[in-house]
């Protein structure tokens, strides 16, 4: 009987086409636990690896969001903190190393106003804009990766998965830490509308003191004593 894979493959092996650019192989490895696609591609003028993961909002997390940011490189070795410091950073054209990431809407991946950046050895290695043909090569490879991530099958059990390591990581603390902050507002508000109030207690009782003082029943002027 003829064999059925009940999951998906744990690489997946493409060839994407870039038109002008050709043609893109591509071995994307997900990551079940933090929804993270790693892919390694290969071409004739492009090499390394693209990591890419859903782009949320922190303060509302959409497991459905369509923006997908894409890191140039691997996942982070132990104690790096930038783009920096990524292995295996894709390579164009042999001699430009690109760093950082870039956020693209995977429905609509126009290259209009993406930045992209590398190492420039000329400014002693610090990072720089890549030229403009560099960009449009490097936009098209980003946009065909985010359509193929749009069509993966598993593509709502990684977006979930990261929404949920997003929320592990920050997502919750940044919450609390809000409602904290708005709790300490509130309550710092009803002490002054409490004060506020105490003050116009004292204003009436101040004004209460002036008031005419009463007089007889039968409207006589009270009199003096005689000295």
């Amino acid at each position: 009987m003829p064999y059925t894979r009940s999951t998906a493959p744990l690489v997946d092996a493409v060839t994407l086409n870039l038109t002008a650019y050709g043609d893109l192989r591509v071995l994307a490895k997900p990551n079940p636990a933090t929804g993270v696609l790693r892919c390694l591609v290969r071409s004739p003028s492009v090499t390394g690896i693209f990591t890419l993961e859903p782009d949320f909002d922190y303060d509302t997390v959409d497991p459905a969001t369509t923006r997908l940011k894409v890191h140039y490189g691997d996942e982070l070795p132990t104690g790096a903190h930038t783009g920096t410091y990524r292995p295996h950073r894709p390579l164009v054209h042999g001699a430009v190393r690109l760093v950082d990431y870039s956020v693209i809407n995977a429905r609509d991946p126009s290259p209009h106003g993406i930045r992209i950046y590398h190492r420039d050895a000329t400014t002693g290695h610090r990072r720089a804009r890549v030229s403009t043909a560099v960009t449009r090569h490097v936009a098209a490879v980003l946009a065909a990766l985010a359509t193929y991530w749009l069509q993966r099958p598993d593509l709502d059990r990684l977006r979930r998965a990261a929404a949920r390591t997003l929320l592990r990581h920050v997502g919750l603390h940044r919450k609390l830490a809000t409602i904290a902050e708005l709790e300490a507002l509130i309550a710092h508000r009803r002490r002054e509308l409490d004060e506020q109030r105490a003050q116009l207690t004292r204003m009436h009782e101040l004004l209460a003191e002036d008031a005419p003082s009463a007089q007889p029943a039968d409207g006589t002027h009270v009199a003096h004593d005689a000295a």
